[in-house]
C-alpha cells in the first residue's frame, strides 16, 4: 500500500526529530503508526495459525489506521519466524504471532535457539487458547476410566500416535500418560493427520488432536472422543466430558497464542498495540471465528499477564519436555 504525501511528510519530520533528539520516544508512540505494519506468523499459508492471524490483522489495522500485513515466515517449527521478529527493529512495525509452540515447546526441545524467549521477546498481550480432544478407536474402551484400568492391566500394549517426536500431540500423550500413572506405546507419524488416518482405520489406539479435526471421525462412527483437555466442556463438542470429570483433576492442556515484539519496543508502542489487539478480541466476529476454532478468547490482557502466562507456561512443561530426552534429528 503506497503512503499519501501527508503520511510521507509526517513521517520524514518524525524520523528527522527522533535522529536530532528533538522528540522523545513518548511523542513518536503517540503517532505510531505512520505506516503498515507486518504481522509475522511462523507457519503456512492457510494453517490454523494463519488464519487466525489474518483475522486479527483486518481488525487491528481498521482500529490503528493502518493495514496490518501479514507475512508467512514458516520453518523450523516455529523458530524461524520467531528469529525474524526478535531480531527486527523494535519499533512496533514488526510485531508476531507467538504459538505455545514456538514459546514452549521448542525452549524445550532444542538445547539452542537463535534468539532467547524470555530476553528477545516481549508479549503484547494474549490471544486465545484451544483444548485438545483425546481421540481413540473404535476398540479401544469407550471411556477414559475403562481405559486407564486397561492401560494399566496391559502396559505397553494401548498405541498412541502423534504428530512426530517432540509435535503437542506427544509431548501431552506422555504427559496424559504420566497423570493417569500407565504406559503407553508411542507411534510417530508425519503430522497428525497421517495419524488420524491410521487411528479411524483402528492401526493405533489413540491421539490427542484438535476437536475440529477430530470431531467428524467421531460422527462418522470411526472413531470416539474420550476426553477434552480444558477446564470446562467445549461448546463444539458438548457431551464429551472433561479429564477432570472422570478422575484427573488436574489434567489441563492447550495449544495457545500471544502478540509479541522484539524485547526493546518501547512502553507506549507495546499499550497502543494492545489497546487494539483487546479491542479486536472484543468483537463479534472475531469471538464468532475463535468459537468455531473450538478456542476460547484470552483477551483483554495487559502485557505484563500475558509475560506471567507465557512464563508459567515454560515453568511447567519445559522441564517436563527436556526430561523426555526427544531426538529432533
Amino acid at each position: 500500500m503506497k503512503l499519501n504525501r501527508r503520511q510521507i511528510a509526517t513521517a520524514a519530520v518524525l524520523a528527522g526529530l527522533a535522529a536530532a533528539g528533538g522528540f522523545s520516544t513518548q511523542a513518536l508512540a503517540q503517532a505510531y503508526p505512520t505506516k503498515p505494519i507486518r504481522l509475522v506468523v511462523a507457519f503456512s499459508t492457510g494453517s490454523g495459525n494463519d488464519i487466525t492471524g489474518r483475522e486479527l490483522a483486518r481488525y487491528m489495522g481498521d482500529i490503528l489506521g493502518q493495514p496490518v500485513v501479514v507475512e508467512n515466515r514458516g520453518g523450523g517449527g516455529g523458530s524461524i519466524g520467531t528469529d525474524v521478529v526478535a531480531k527486527a527493529a523494535p519499533d512496533g512495525y514488526v510485531i508476531g504471532l507467538g504459538t505455545s509452540s514456538q514459546l514452549v515447546m521448542n525452549v524445550g526441545l532444542y538445547p539452542r535457539l537463535p534468539f532467547d524467549v524470555e530476553k528477545d521477546l516481549r508479549s503484547i498481550g494474549l490471544v486465545s487458547r484451544t483444548p485438545l480432544v483425546l481421540v481413540a478407536s473404535t476398540s479401544t474402551p469407550k471411556t477414559l476410566k475403562e481405559l486407564i484400568a486397561y492401560a494399566k492391566s496391559n502396559p505397553g500394549k494401548v498405541t498412541y500416535g502423534s504428530g512426530g517426536p517432540g509435535s503437542i500431540s506427544h509431548v501431552v500423550g506422555e504427559n496424559f500418560a504420566k497423570a493417569a500413572d500407565i504406559s503407553l506405546l508411542h507411534v510417530p507419524y508425519k503430522g497428525n493427520g497421517a495419524a488420524l488416518i491410521d487411528l479411524s482405520g483402528g492401526h493405533v489406539n489413540l491421539l490427542f488432536d484438535g476437536l475440529i479435526s477430530a470431531s467428524p471421525i467421531a460422527q462418522q462412527g470411526r472413531g470416539q472422543l474420550l476426553a477434552v483437555s480444558g477446564k470446562k466442556r467445549s461448546a463444539v463438542a458438548p457431551n464429551v466430558p472433561t479429564f477432570a470429570e472422570q478422575g484427573l483433576p488436574t489434567y489441563e492442556a492447550y495449544t495457545w497464542n500471544n502478540l509479541m515484539a522484539p524485547a526493546k519496543t518501547p512502553q507506549a508502542i507495546i499499550d497502543k498495540l494492545n489497546a487494539a489487539l483487546n479491542q479486536a478480541l472484543a468483537m463479534p466476529e472475531m469471538k464468532k471465528h475463535l468459537a468455531q476454532g473450538a478456542s476460547e478468547s484470552l483477551g483483554p490482557t495487559t502485557p505484563a499477564q500475558a509475560d506471567a502466562y507465557g512464563q508459567a507456561e515454560r515453568a511447567k512443561w519445559v522441564p517436563f519436555i527436556r526430561a523426555l530426552r526427544i531426538d529432533t534429528n
